[in-house]
């Protein structure tokens, strides 16, 4: 039986295991031809995602050579979907119960060692654009600029530090709204770029909101240890489609607007991350690098670690570059016209100040 239109309920309903009425579900269809935000076009690629776990497991199940192997990918494609189930209704982790991250943890762990039992070797790197749908941590700590810094305040400042601190810059930044985020590996695995979409309000009572995607790229090289580690070194970050949404009052009542022309010279805007942390991080011995762990990859799920940041991990689900034309005004504006920020280099120089003490303590000693 074909599967009811992808809204928001219907895969959570499908996800557990119910099939609404038809009338419920065409009532939930128009509401969805009316209204599809990000968070829609999210939620339709897990679901999507799912839809194509589960139609491969069960084709494998049927097999008439199904034997040891395939029901060992049927678990393996079931493990996936499961993880799916549990994005969706955890908000990519970020509102999971304590429950679910510990299940969400073992689906994980279970993925990595059916990985390690297919043959013992490292995972494969693949090109493309990759989403982000669960973490152990928050969403915005999938950023290039974020891995970076909370290495060097793991490494320069106090090891276990950096959860804490990355967290406390959640809460001061309160008034914000983390939306989706995304990896972008290209260059044969050469090159990663974060992409993560910012809403940033006003004050409470006012509707007036600046939008825009954080874009923060890297070099990603395999490591010498192997083991599907990589090092990734920041370069810069830029911020993207900027926009300013607000709503006025009208005949009818309010009408939200969005404004795109008046921030978009911010995009020509590049911040050169990579030297300012350089400047600051590396008399002390540190550096604008993370590590990355590749610890699960096939054609459709992507799983990194990150084993000096406490082992958190990142789970990806392929997505479709044109989801993401930030990538592609990112190069665009790169390769024309664009210039360093000096706004942008004295926000990552006071990302970097618990390091400046820490530096002239350095020098004196």
């Amino acid at each position: 039986r074909n599967p009811p239109p992808p809204t928001a309920m219907l895969c959570v309903l499908t996800h557990c295991g119910f099939s609404p009425p038809n009338a419920f579900a065409s009532r939930l269809h128009a509401d969805h031809q009316h209204v599809r935000t990000s968070h829609m076009t999210m939620v339709d690629s897990w679901y999507d995602a799912g839809q194509r776990l589960s139609t491969a497991a069960a084709m494998r199940a049927a097999s008439p050579a199904a034997g040891g192997s395939s029901r060992l990918e049927a678990e393996l494609e079931s493990t996936k979907a499961a993880l799916l189930k549990v994005a969706l209704l955890s908000g990519r982790g970020a509102w999971a119960r304590p429950s679910e991250r510990v299940a969400a943890a073992q689906l994980v762990e279970s993925l990595e060692q059916a990985a390690e039992q297919g043959g013992g070797e490292a995972p494969s790197l693949r090109d493309g654009t990759w989403e982000l749908v669960l973490s152990d941590v928050e969403p915005f700590r999938a950023s290039t600029f974020f891995l970076a810094l909370g290495e060097a305040v793991e490494a320069l400042i106090q090891k276990g530090a950096s959860d804490g601190a990355l967290t406390v810059h959640a809460l001061a930044t309160g008034g914000g709204e983390v939306g989706r985020v995304a990896h972008v590996v290209e260059g044969g695995g050469g090159r990663l770029h974060s992409l993560v979409e910012l809403k940033s309000g006003s004050l409470p009572s006012l509707p007036l909101a600046l939008a825009g995607v954080v874009v923060s790229s890297g070099e990603l090289q395999a490591a010498r240890a192997g083991g599907g580690v990589f090092d990734l070194r920041l370069v810069n970050t830029s911020v993207q489609q900027n926009e300013v949404r607000y709503g006025l009052p009208t005949e009818g009542g309010l009408a939200p607007g969005v404004e795109r022309s008046l921030l978009s010279w911010i995009g020509d805007q590049t911040v050169p991350s990579g030297e300012v942390f350089s400047r600051v991080l590396e008399p002390l011995g540190g550096g604008p690098s993370a590590q990355l762990r590749l610890s699960y990859s096939d054609g459709e799920l992507m799983v990194w670690r990150a084993p000096k940041l406490g082992d958190h991990f990142f789970v990806f689900v392929r997505g479709e570059e044109e989801t993401w034309p930030a990538m592609e005004e990112t190069r665009r504006r790169q390769a024309s016209s664009a210039t360093q920020s000096a706004v942008g280099s004295a926000f990552a120089l006071g990302m970097l100040n618990p390091f400046f003490s820490r530096a002239a303590g350095a020098r004196k000693s």
